[in-house]
Order: C-alpha cells, then sequence, then structure tokens
C-alpha cells in the first residue's frame, strides 16, 4: 500500500503537468491569431521610420532603376522581377522575410554597389513598402522581424 505522501506528490505532478500544457497550449494559439490577422497584427515591428527613409534613398539610387519606383517591377530594358504584389506573392508568400533579405543581399544588384550595411535599411524600406508597421526598434540581419513570414500585402 502506497503512502499519502506518495498520492500526494503524484497529484501535485500531474497539476503541474497539465498546467503546463495548458500555459502552451494557449500561448500557441494565440501566436497562431496573431500571425493570422496579417502583417500590422503580428509581433512588435522591427524597423524605424528614420531606417525606412534611409532605405528608400538607397533603393530609389540602386534598385528603382530595375523594380520600378512602387517595387512592382520596371518597364524598361533592365525590367526585374516585382518585389511587392501578387506577382511577387506567387514566389514569396509564406517564406521568411530572413530568406528574401539574404536572396537580395547576395543577388542584388548584380553589380554589388550597395554597401553592405544599406542592405538592412533597404528591407526597411520594403517592410514600410509591404505596410509592416514602423517602431522604435532599427532591423538588424539577425532581428525577430526576420523570422517572420511574408505575408499578403496591398
Amino acid at each position: 500500500m502506497k503512502s499519502r505522501s506518495s498520492y500526494s506528490m503524484v497529484r501535485t505532478v500531474l497539476v503541474v503537468g497539465i498546467t503546463g500544457l495548458v500555459v502552451t497550449a494557449s500561448s500557441a494559439s494565440s501566436g497562431r491569431v496573431a500571425a493570422s490577422r496579417g502583417p500590422q497584427a503580428a509581433a512588435s515591428p522591427g524597423y524605424t521610420a528614420a531606417q525606412a527613409d534611409r532605405g528608400k534613398v538607397v533603393y530609389t539610387e540602386s534598385c528603382n532603376s530595375c523594380h520600378g519606383p512602387s517595387l512592382r517591377g520596371g518597364a524598361n530594358e533592365f525590367a526585374a522581377p516585382p518585389l511587392a504584389g501578387p506577382f511577387f506573392l506567387e514566389k514569396w508568400n509564406g517564406r521568411l522575410i530572413e530568406e528574401f533579405f539574404r536572396y537580395a543581399a547576395d543577388n542584388m544588384p548584380p553589380d554589388k554597389r550597395i554597401a553592405a550595411e544599406s542592405y538592412v535599411d533597404v528591407m526597411a524600406y520594403v517592410l514600410q513598402v509591404w505596410k509592416y508597421p514602423a517602431g522604435t526598434t532599427e532591423l538588424g540581419a539577425s532581428s525577430p522581424t526576420m523570422k517572420r513570414p511574408i505575408e499578403r500585402q496591398p
């Protein structure tokens, strides 16, 4: 026959275990709800308006001639794929922002005339065009924002 203290210990372990499962399940559920509301409702933004402004300057100087002023692709002989809109989303929807950032940093522009530190600023500008809201923390190559999925855009 088991002692009363061993039953008490089993009951305590069960209560703690069940509580942990409930907390974990509710946290996961609330994360899915935030993600389903789109870019504006997801985790706190990870770029600043000033950073996006710097990125817009670099984009205008180095990317605009191929990708166009609205990031929807260029209309000249150097036309490049869009960086926003439905055609862009056909390839990138649901993939991580970090994947897009790495691809752009590794491949664009073809002549590599952008300073390495400016790629993050350009990404901040792209996030602004995608309607992700600005915040108070600058975007970095390893920011949590980079782990967010690319979602529906205007």
